[in-house]
């Protein structure tokens, strides 16, 4: 997806979220394929931008089935968009909710995620 449409665009990084709760890791990959069929990098901003796959691994292992998202809000304009996320991170002390903001560029066949995000305590 080079030239990316407006609600497309919207529609997929919904998905994104509905296949993270739904707990489809391989699916949830193949749709970012899709988004950068020449790649994707996932970038939790302070830090330097990483293989995609590789993040997505670690995320998972990290936080898969222990955190459901919320998006509150999404936003796309052209081929970028930003989404206000509620994340709900299953703690040892119960349920911790946590804000992010998280941005995804199209460009030249590839995808950017970038995600502004408070860790847990």
């Amino acid at each position: 997806m080079t030239d990316a449409r407006d609600g497309e665009l919207e529609a997929m990084i919904r998905s994104n979220y509905d296949l993270w709760n739904a707990g489809k890791a391989d699916e949830l990959t193949a749709l970012f394929n899709k988004l950068g069929p020449n790649g994707y990098t996932i970038e939790y901003v302070g830090s330097a931008p990483q293989d995609g796959a590789r993040a997505m691994t670690e995320m998972w292992a990290t936080y898969g089935g222990k955190c459901t998202t919320e998006a509150k809000e999404v936003l796309v304009n052209g081929n970028e968009g930003a989404a206000y996320v509620l994340n709900h991170l299953q703690t040892d002390k119960g349920v911790v909710v946590l804000p992010s903001l998280e941005t995804y560029k199209v460009e030249g066949g590839k995808l950017h995620i970038r995600y502004f995000h408070r860790a847990p305590d």
